[in-house]
């Protein structure tokens, strides 16, 4: 594409200018400089206006440059092709994916299938999370306290907005059905039988984390969370309302 513009200006402009005796310098926005070219360096290019070369020097970066034509004939092209078409590493603070879709894959510990929604809003300072899980039955865990099934809504907050590196802080509350599964001594019977206890629980978490994005659209968050559980079919009455925590490792695709 470049080509074809540099082309064009030599077409428009060639015999025009290499007859005159002054440089002109075609710049990227479509102006050009009618100008006496003093110094070409590596990054910048200092000249006068051909109209008041007694003026002062005038500096121009290399980068807003397409081409420069010399009093002589001569020509320069500023602007390649191979660096027009390179493409511009993502600045991740400005331009990141608002949408995120995890799977958790520490859950699996707590005996849960995870994914999670994100949708980050687009100052990139809080983003809102929906979490689905699926438990499964573990029979190791016999004595403490399944999810069959929860959902809910947490808030993220990104202090410093997004970028490569990134703290989150914030509340999440989940509303799930859960089993207990007990032995309990029976005193008719002189021996323990097991008690499973179905029922809704809630449990409120504040998540602290740290989130990793080694490219725009993929990234890996660790999580550690702390708050309460609240199951009124636990099998002792003090046990329906205890403390809880969750640490968990989550890879993300953005988009």
């Amino acid at each position: 594409m470049n080509k074809v513009i540099i082309l064009s200006f030599l077409f428009l402009y060639g015999f025009s200018y290499f007859a005159s005796a002054q440089d002109v310098i075609f710049k990227k926005d479509g102006s050009k400089e009618e100008a006496k070219i003093i110094l070409v360096g590596d990054k910048e290019i200092q000249y006068k206006k051909f109209s008041n070369q007694a003026g002062p020097v005038y500096t121009i970066n290399k980068n807003d440059i397409l081409l420069i034509t010399y009093e002589n004939g001569e020509y320069e092209i500023i602007c390649t092709q191979e660096k027009a078409d390179k493409p511009d590493k993502p600045d991740l603070t400005k331009d990141f994916a608002k949408n995120v879709i995890s799977y958790h894959m520490f859950d699996l510990v707590f005996g849960d299938f995870a994914f999670s929604y994100e949708r980050i809003l687009a100052n990139g300072l809080v983003g809102f999370k929906i979490p689905v899980a699926l438990g499964y039955y573990d029979y190791s865990n016999i004595g403490n306290f399944n999810s069959i099934f929860f959902s809910g809504i947490g808030v993220n907050f990104y202090p410093t907005g997004q970028g490569k590196w990134r703290y989150f802080v914030g509340p999440q509350v989940r509303i799930g059905i859960g089993q207990e599964t007990e032995w309990v001594y029976n005193y008719d019977n002189n021996g323990e039988e097991k008690v499973e206890n179905e029922g809704l629980y809630t449990q409120f978490f504040i998540d602290n984390g740290v989130t990793f994005l080694p490219v725009r659209n993929f990234g890996i968050s660790i999580i550690a969370s702390v708050g309460v559980r609240y199951f009124p079919e636990a099998t002792y009455s003090n046990d329906a309302l205890r403390p809880d925590g969750r640490f968990a490792v989550n890879i993300s695709y953005r988009f």
